[in-house]
């Protein structure tokens, strides 16, 4: 897979990743109104969108990680950063799952929860794409350094 198929894929991902995000936002803020409906339906979708987050980093650890070791001379310390990052998120997910599974935690400190992690999410996306999703870093050509050609 060339490296700008990758980036497209991701950004593709992260779309469609921000709009469930804000489904479960809304979900997250609606709680007020029918507690015990909501948590539920709350649950549901932040569980949904917690499955499909770990699905999307094990294809980026799959494809996006090998793509930056390879991209240019920094290629290596960008994907090191890459997979600790990940490492970080993951346990995120791991502990927001937890959350979700105590079923005697106040629907609003779950919301909450969800709310920061909806929050983080959304600034990792971010980030992620500025550092590592840059055209001039996933390339289809090869950059040399010290290259002379004649």
């Amino acid at each position: 897979m060339q490296p700008s198929e990758v980036r497209h894929r991701i950004l593709r991902d992260h779309e469609g990743l921000r709009a469930r995000l804000t489904r479960v936002e809304s979900l997250a803020r609606a709680l007020s109104q029918d507690e015990q409906r909501q948590v539920g339906d709350l649950r549901e979708a932040s569980e949904t969108l917690l499955s499909i987050l770990r699905e999307h980093m094990r294809w980026e650890d799959r494809y996006l990680v090998p793509a930056l070791r390879e991209s240019d001379a920094w290629g290596e310390e960008r994907a090191e950063r890459f997979e600790q990052e990940h490492r970080e998120q993951r346990e995120l997910l791991a502990w927001v799952v937890a959350e979700l599974q105590e079923q005697q935690k106040p629907p609003v400190i779950l919301a909450a929860h969800i709310r920061d992690l909806i929050e983080t999410l959304r600034a990792d996306m971010d980030e992620e794409e500025e550092f590592f999703l840059d055209p001039d870093v996933l390339r289809d050509d090869v950059v040399s350094i010290d290259m002379t050609t004649g």
